[in-house]
């Protein structure tokens, strides 16, 4: 059965709310609530929690509300004897998001941020920080284009299982060429981006789908 691309996201300030947090901690199984609960600081219980309500919502929009999440060997979440549906989770500062897919799906969210040179250098290729220079007219263009670049890259970790363990210098976005990329002077075939920005945020869904999905639907805890 194809189901389809769909991206769920949401605005998890509501979670500061003790009864809210507790009527969402209960629904959550067991395997949440142990991530919930090995994490220090309340933000991140909440983009947990979130992102288990999130996983929950696209589940039952699915009909698949008895799925069973497992990961792999590269820690990679998935649902447990389904062979066309997959999923990736994000967040980042007070929003969650969560791309569903019939294939291979990775996606990224970070809030704008400032990057300094340090960071600047530990992400990006000398081509590409030429490239971010030349497309810049002020700082606060770089940080929107850094951002928006960062979750590219990160995006497409997530799409291979591999988060930060894969170097992001090791990854190439020849954004000249149609957004083409690179891993180790190797093109990567048949992967796409899909970029969205939501209030201070930018989204990246990398997927073999030159067109992954129109708008994030947006969902309330209630």
């Amino acid at each position: 059965m194809k189901y389809g691309n769909f991206v769920l996201g949401m605005n998890i300030d509501f979670l500061e709310d003790q009864d809210e947090f507790d009527f969402w901690y209960k629904q959550m199984p067991e395997y949440r609530k142990a991530k919930i609960d090995r994490l220090g600081p309340l933000k991140s219980k909440m983009q947990s929690l979130g992102a288990g309500i999130l996983l929950l919502k696209g589940l039952e929009k699915l009909g698949m509300t008895d799925a069973v999440i497992v990961e792999g060997e590269d820690k990679k979440p998935y649902i447990q004897g389904a062979t066309d549906v997959e999923f990736n989770l994000s967040h980042s500062g007070d929003l969650v998001v969560c791309a569903f897919s019939d294939a291979c799906v990775g996606i990224d969210v970070q809030k704008t941020k400032s990057f300094n040179r340090k960071l600047v250098n530990f992400v990006y290729k000398d081509e590409e920080i030429k490239y971010i220079k030349y497309r810049s007219e002020t700082q606060f263009d770089m940080d929107l284009l850094c951002t928006k670049m960062w979750t590219m890259k990160e995006s497409v970790m997530k799409y291979y299982g591999k988060g930060l363990s894969m170097d992001p210098r090791i990854i190439f976005l020849d954004q000249e060429h149609d957004n083409r990329v690179y891993h180790n002077g190797e093109l990567l075939e048949n992967i796409h981006f899909t970029g969205y920005e939501q209030e201070g945020y930018y989204i990246t869904v990398c997927s073999e789908y030159e067109n992954f999905s129109d708008e994030i639907i947006f969902v309330m805890g209630e």
